[in-house]
């Protein structure tokens, strides 16, 4: 496909459709010596982006997780830091959708957009936080947030999509205090 078909297909309106994302839940479990988070993600793509993707276009999605200890005088500690990486791209050979862990190259292939879509919405068994980091006569905090990236376009669409908040979405920070 010509670089100005895509174009069109990409700032085609999306019916007043936008996208929106939210961490729609989030929580962890203890595993072995670990926590491990687990989350669901809200969004939806408008029809431009979809096409966009069904053409070759790459999709990344980007989550920030922060785990704090809160502290009575003094600023929060920072414990911990992860950003996970996801890309969701339409294989035309083997017409099939891939959705790839950037992290861990892990990849699983999917026969739909829908269920490819269905697969980055959830988070299940992310290894977050070594049980060694946490004091349990503590208080600690962890946010996350999810966004929706166009940094793998080729540069002459990601100019032009600069402009275009279909292509970029960040959702607010979910915070929560579990107890550890």
């Amino acid at each position: 496909m010509t670089l100005l078909a895509l174009l069109g297909i990409v700032l085609a309106p999306a019916a007043g459709a936008q996208t929106r994302i939210e961490v729609r839940s989030a929580y962890i479990e203890p595993a072995e010596r670990i926590y491990e988070l687990n989350a669901t993600l809200n969004f939806d793509l408008p029809e431009g982006a979809r096409e966009a993707i069904r053409q070759g276009v790459p999709l990344s999605l980007h989550m920030e997780i922060v785990v704090r200890r809160q502290r009575s005088y003094w600023l929060d500690e920072t414990v911990a830091t992860l950003d996970q990486s996801y890309e969701l791209a339409y294989r035309a050979l083997s017409e099939r959708y891939l959705v790839r862990n950037l992290n861990s190259g892990e990849q699983a292939s999917y026969a739909t957009l829908d269920a490819a879509l269905d697969a980055l919405r959830v988070v299940s068994s992310l290894p977050l936080l070594d049980q060694a980091l946490v004091s349990p006569t503590r208080r600690h905090e962890i946010s996350v947030r999810a966004n929706l990236d166009v940094r793998t376009m080729p540069d002459a669409l990601r100019f032009v999509l600069f402009w275009s908040d279909d292509w970029r979405q960040r959702s607010e920070w979910y915070t929560w205090s579990p107890q550890l």
